[in-house]
């Protein structure tokens, strides 16, 4: 223990010396508000999904898809074995197939193809991100591009919500839920969402400041293009207290990363929740 909190001490430092020396390249760039006691610099782990796409080089569009399918089906098949999920999820080249037990009919998620605003052909996969087995609650995740949604299913009952954004967590009682998007450089969002009388999860008014949510950011990095958030966690205080941390690293191979915090309350029961930067 001693030795992994002396590596971060001094990964700490090289980070530190990298920051002043990323943000002293452009003479044109303003420095940040904050000061060197103000970043928590935390070790991060790796990439929850893999590139798929990191292997298949094809020029041809049709075998570049059959690349990206097999590579898919692989990931999911890999994932079905290790969470010991066989009796439910089953993976074919572009299809989950989840079959619910007493259900006559199974649920089927089809990869579907679909176009970006330039007209290029792409595809919206399924992929297996994790398994509570005290619930028995499969977490997918319905990838494409710059879009990354949570697909629920309660594998007891067959019930299936898909989620805008990722990160998919719950309040301790279930009333609320939340989902972040970390998908593209600027577009940082926080959703919370609030369960209704038949048991789905629909968007939670609240009173967030955009421009008090961007500026947070901006205290850290205040550089004209905004860096791609590498990671996100999100925890639940209380029913009432959800905190968001999003993480953001200097270099592309670097193995720490700074925060940058929110807590999200509820004052009262019938509120809108509120936005608090956490320095």
């Amino acid at each position: 223990m001693q030795a992994v909190q002396t590596v971060v001490k001094l990964t700490r430092i090289c980070m530190a010396s990298t920051l002043l020396l990323v943000l002293s390249v452009s003479a044109q760039a303003k420095l940040p508000k904050a000061t060197m006691d103000d970043y928590v610099w935390e070790v991060i782990d790796a990439p929850i999904y893999p590139n798929l796409g990191e292997t298949c080089n094809s020029k041809n569009e049709l075998k570049h898809r059959d690349c990206l399918d097999q590579s898919a089906m692989i990931y999911n098949q890999n994932l079905i074995e290790k969470l010991q999920l066989s009796k439910y999820v089953s993976r074919q080249l572009n299809q989950t197939t989840i079959t619910i037990p007493n259900h006559e009919a199974p649920i089927i998620l089809t990869d579907k193809p679909v176009q970006d605003e330039d007209g290029d052909g792409l595809r919206y996969v399924y992929l297996i991100n994790r398994y509570d087995k005290d619930k028995n609650w499969l977490y997918l995740s319905g990838q494409v591009y710059e879009t990354n949604n949570t697909v629920l299913i309660n594998l007891n009952t067959g019930s299936i919500q898909e989620f805008e954004g990722s990160h998919l967590t719950f309040s301790p009682d279930m009333t609320y839920a939340a989902t972040v998007k970390v998908e593209f450089p600027g577009e940082e969002e926080v959703i919370i969402w609030k369960k209704d009388k038949y048991g789905s999860y629909q968007y939670d008014k609240n009173n967030i400041d955009y421009d008090k949510f961007r500026q947070h950011f901006k205290f850290y990095d205040s550089r004209k293009y905004s860096p791609m958030p590498y990671n996100a966690n999100l925890e639940w205080v209380t029913n009432d207290s959800l905190l968001v941390d999003f993480y953001f690293k200097m270099n592309e191979h670097d193995t720490i990363a700074y925060r940058v915090r929110f807590n999200y309350v509820k004052t009262e029961p019938t509120s809108d929740w509120q936005m608090i930067p956490i320095k």
